[in-house]
C-alpha cells in the first residue's frame, strides 16, 4: 500500500522502520497517550511483530511519512472483519515536532478514503482515552462519533479513566469529505 495525501504518504512498514517504532513506543509521553503508560518494547519484539505481520491477514501496519519522505508515525488496522466490512484502527505521530499540524489528520483521512472507496469497508472504529484531548478533537474533526464508553476502563497512575469508543461509517465520511473524484482512466475503462 502506498497512499498520498495532502501532507503525508501512508505506506507499508519495512524492516528499516522497526527501530523508529521502538523509539516512538518507548517514549513515555507517547506511551501514556496510546496505552495509558509505558510500552517498553525492544527491537527484537518489534522485529518479531513485523515478521508476524507479513503473514497475518487481519492486521495491517502502515508507516506515515511526510511528502519529503521523513517517517513521523504509524497506523495499525486491526480486527479486520471482511465479512462485515469493518476494522479497528490505532495511530500515533511519534515525531513530536509534527504534532498539532494536521499530519495525523491527513494520514487518517487518506487511509479512510482508501478503505471506504477502494477496499469497500463500511465502518472503522477506535478507542481513545478521556484525557487525550488532542486525539478526541482530531478524530471528531475527521467525522468519528463517540458511540460508547468503557467506564473506568483504564488504570493510569492509580486513577481510573474512561475509554471512549468512537467510530466512523462510510456514510459519515462522505457527509464531511465527499466522494473522491474519479480518474480520467475510470471514464474510459483504461487500465
Amino acid at each position: 500500500m502506498n497512499l498520498t495525501g495532502a501532507k503525508v504518504r501512508v505506506k507499508n512498514i519495512t524492516r528499516a522502520d522497526v527501530s523508529l517504532l521502538v523509539k516512538w513506543k518507548n517514549d513515555p509521553e507517547i506511551g501514556d497517550l496510546v496505552r495509558g503508560g509505558s510500552i517498553n518494547t525492544t527491537f527484537e519484539i518489534e522485529s518479531r511483530r513485523f515478521e508476524r505481520g507479513l503473514s497475518e491477514s487481519d492486521i495491517i501496519r502502515l508507516m506515515i511519512e511526510t511528502l519529503a519522505g521523513k517517517p513521523i508515525g504509524f497506523i495499525s488496522l486491526v480486527e479486520i472483519d471482511k465479512d462485515n466490512k469493518k476494522a479497528e484502527i490505532g495511530m500515533l505521530i511519534g515525531e513530536k515536532d509534527y504534532w498539532d499540524n494536521g499530519y495525523g489528520t491527513d494520514a487518517l483521512v487518506t487511509l479512510l478514503r482508501h478503505l471506504f472507496f477502494e477496499m469497500d469497508f463500511n465502518r472503522i472504529g477506535l478507542e481513545v482515552f478521556e484525557y487525550n484531548q488532542r486525539a478526541k478533537k482530531a478524530y471528531g474533526k475527521i467525522g468519528f462519533i463517540i458511540e460508547g464508553m468503557q467506564r473506568q476502563g483504564l488504570c493510569r497512575n492509580n486513577k481510573y479513566h474512561d475509554i471512549y469508543l468512537m467510530g466512523i461509517t462510510k456514510e459519515d465520511f462522505v457527509k464531511i469529505h465527499g466522494v473522491p473524484h474519479p480518474k480520467v482512466s475510470d471514464y474510459f475503462n483504461i487500465k
